[in-house]
Parts: C-alpha cells; structure tokens; sequence
C-alpha cells in the first residue's frame, strides 16, 4: 500500500458525503502546500478520527460541529489514556482543519479554532555520548554488503544531523564529494547545504563504489529500491542493538547527538539551528539545556565543593 492509499483509507472510512469531501479538499491542500509525508499523514489521521467521532454522535453538518464536540471528543481520548503530546496533535490538526474551511469560505467560522492547546513539557531529547557512538560503528558492523550500507547510513546521520526522512530522499547527485557537502531538503522542501566529516564521507563512498554511483537513490535495498523511512528506521534500532550500548538509540536520537555534540564543542548555536534545518532559533535552543545540565553533572562530579 502506498502512502497516498494509506493516507486516503482514513478519508475513505468516513460515511458523511460533507466531511469525506471537505476533508479530501483538505489532504490536497496540504499536498500542494509541500507538507511531509509525516506532517500530513497526523494531520488526516487525527481529523478523521474526529470526524469519524461526530458522525457516531449524530452530526451530519460541518457547521452542527462546536466546541462542546471537540471537548467530549478529547475527554474520550484522554480517558483512554492518550499522552498529552498526542492529545496537543489532535488539537492542532483539527484546528487546521477547520481554518484551512475558513480561509475557503467553505465555513463561515468555528467555535474550534478559539480553543487551545493543552500545555506540554518539553522532553529533552535523547541523545548518545560519543563513546556509545564509537562503540556503534566499532561493533556492529562487519564487511558484507548491508554491512557497508547501514555503517554509511549511521554514519551519515550522525555526522550530518540529517532528519530520517532526508535520508530516504537522498540521490547521488545531492552529494559534492569534492567540496565534502550534501544538499539536504528539508521541512516544506526547503533546500540546505551541509558539510559531511571524512568519516562518514569514506564510509559512503565504501557503499557507493560498490553499488555504483548513479543519480538515482543513495541507499537502496539488495533488489535496488529505494530505502523507506521505516526500513531505514528497522536499520538504526537493529545495529544500535547489536552493539549493546545499554541506550536506545534512534534516527532521531543521532540528530540529537549530532547537536549536542556540536554545541559541546563550542559551535555557535545559530549554526547548528543552519544545519539541522530549524526554520525558528527557539527549536534549537532545547540543546542549550542538555549541554548545560551535562556541565551541571560534571562540575558536581568534580568540583570538591560541589
């Protein structure tokens, strides 16, 4: 199944004519818009779930729809114990929704868009020390083919910061191994160039040389297609496994490292927020907190008056 026909079935499944078409207009809204895969496919789902849920209380019209719905809507969710970040997804998708209905005059207005998110705390991220890292590429990794192929994608996480759907976009031609850069498209297909250590560049061209370079995809699986986000996410969790680090580490978790370590070191936060892609200063500003409590801990650790 496709991601278009996995995306559709949660459109498919809702029996009111009014909220399946809105909500189709809706999908190719946001398609036309560049959101990623990811991003829309929340989006679709957590509206449909809520549309889904009106039409089981009786409601066949977009304008029947109010606040009072939405919050017996989300008491239900909380009380089957869906965690606050979800339950501020389901918010937001629905109020973008019902915005996007406003902003085409297919609504005259909504009592939904007026309510808020529920608070959350921000989780600081998961990130690996070095030594877990080293550890990784030291242990999990043999000189099969598949073996040269995962080391290059860990590798290239990690040295890149690169988001998991990133990678599974890469081609040959992104690459300027010359000038040690890769051409990443990010949020919105928002183009960045980033530099790619020698490591991880040495590792790549291993797989390459190979596989062969050609324009196409960068990471391929042994019948030559293109890797999906999922098979690359299968990817990180069984090689972190085998190297028994004692932490889980994930795609995501090696763009936290990637960073962390890079604030550590010193590099001006207003680059790292270039690197990983982050359109707001704000979104990179979580890694201040980790490099600090890692001082926090060290200075306890060693200063005698701690």
């Amino acid at each position: 199944m496709t991601e278009y026909e996995s995306i559709g079935k949660y459109i498919k499944d809702i029996k009111t004519g009014d909220f399946r078409k809105s909500l189709r207009i809706f999908y190719d809204y946001l398609r036309t818009i560049n959101r990623s895969n990811y991003t829309l496919r929340w989006y679709i789902y957590d509206t449909a779930m809520f549309l889904r849920w009106v039409e089981k209380n009786g409601k066949r019209s977009l304008k029947q729809i109010n606040r009072n719905d939405f919050r017996d809507f989300l008491s239900e969710e909380m009380m089957r114990g869906i965690s606050r970040r979800s339950l501020a997804r389901r918010v937001s998708s629905v109020k973008s929704f019902f915005k996007f209905l406003i902003r085409s005059d297919i609504l005259k207005g909504s009592e939904i868009i007026s309510l808020e998110s529920p608070k959350i705390e921000k989780k600081l991220p998961i990130t690996g020390s070095k030594d877990d890292l080293f550890k990784i590429f030291d242990r999990s990794f043999g000189d099969g083919l598949l073996d040269k192929r995962d080391l290059a994608i860990i590798a290239f996480l990690y040295a890149t910061g690169a988001r998991i759907s990133e990678i599974a976009s890469l081609n040959c031609e992104d690459f300027d191994f010359k000038l040690m850069t890769v051409r990443l498209f990010g949020k919105g297909k928002k183009e960045r160039i980033v530099p790619v250590g020698e490591f991880a560049i040495k590792k790549l061209k291993d797989w390459l040389d190979l596989v062969g370079i050609n324009s196409g995809a960068v990471f391929i699986t042994l019948k030559g297609n293109r890797l999906t986000v999922r098979q690359i996410r299968n990817i990180v969790y069984k090689r972190v496994k085998m190297a028994m680090v004692g932490i889980k580490l994930t795609p995501h978790s090696l763009r936290h490292s990637f960073a962390t370590h890079l604030m550590e070191s010193g590099v001006d936060i207003r680059v790292v927020q270039e690197m990983l892609g982050h359109a707001k200063l704000s979104t990179t500003q979580i890694y201040t907190h980790v490099t600090r409590g890692k001082l926090k801990r060290e200075y306890e650790k060693f200063h005698p008056h701690a």
